[in-house]
């Protein structure tokens, strides 16, 4: 039976961060929050973007760099100031698969890295003592990616950050559920309409004929940043660790797990043999 974690089921007046939140889904995120009745924050590094998405979400538009903790902190302190406390934490800030192992750079590695892993480390580090003082609770969401879960070609840096994002939300889960005020979830979803492949022009290193994500992209259905939005809200109102934008692709995570059990089971019928 899936285990059922703190849950926030009336959003109204409980105050919202989300990083990446100018566009994309963490837009979309951000616009179902605001729906529900929550004061929202959307933070991100494009300030153009930024100010363009808060004037028509009716948010507070606060330009932050998740790959710095100290950026993170001020945000977090000025949303205490503004608001007088946070509830929602949406770590979403991100940035897209790159290509071939080969063709990568360390600093692509550690850029993508930076960003996903780190920019969720540091979002958890600044806002995580703001929730604990809150006297009803908070939830955090972290954006991971079906690709921690289903390996694809041309994925390695992009996977590999985002698995670290689901062992955090996975661990995470097991302490705040101690506590018992915290809850957490994990969002893994597939092709979304967003931007977000094109961030990797910006990486360090770029050069001209780079495999592009694009090139990349699994054959999968394609939807729209407005559902993942209402996934996201509906996870936070129900409490579930985990939140799959493509009910399809079951089988490829369960042939995972299958591989894994069949390991286990080799193990244990070679136990007793020399």
């Amino acid at each position: 039976m899936e285990k059922r974690y703190p849950r926030i089921e009336d959003h109204r007046d409980r105050t919202a961060v989300v990083t990446g939140g100018a566009w994309g889904f963490g837009r979309a995120i951000a616009a179902e929050l605001a729906k529900a009745g929550a004061p929202v924050v959307l933070a991100a590094l494009d300030g153009q973007a930024l100010e363009q998405a808060a004037q028509e979400l009716g948010a507070v538009g606060l330009q932050a760099d998740v790959a710095d903790l100290a950026s993170m902190e001020r945000l977090a302190g000025e949303t205490l100031t503004r608001f007088g406390a946070v509830d929602i934490l949406v770590n979403n800030a991100g940035v897209g698969p790159l290509g071939y192992f080969g063709d990568l750079t360390l600093a692509d590695c550690r850029w993508v890295m930076d960003i996903n892993y780190w920019g969720t480390v540091h979002g958890i580090t600044a806002f995580l003592p703001l929730l604990r003082q809150n006297p009803d609770g908070g939830y955090i969401l972290n954006t991971a990616s079906l690709a921690a879960f289903v390996p694809a070609a041309a994925t390695s840096a992009y996977a590999a950050s985002k698995a670290a994002v689901v062992a955090l939300s996975e661990v995470l889960a097991e302490e705040l559920a101690e506590e018992g005020r915290i809850g957490i979830s994990v969002l893994a979803p597939a092709i979304v309409r967003t931007n977000i492949n094109a961030n990797a022009g910006r990486r360090p290193d770029h050069y001209p004929g780079a495999p592009q994500p694009r090139d990349f992209s699994p054959p999968l259905r394609m939807i729209e940043p407005e559902e993942v939005g209402r996934q996201v809200v509906r996870a936070i109102r129900e409490g579930g660790l985990y939140v799959f934008t493509h009910p399809e692709t079951l089988s490829g995570v369960a042939g995972r797990f299958e591989a894994v059990q069949a390991a286990y089971r080799r193990t244990a019928g070679g136990s007793g043999r020399r």
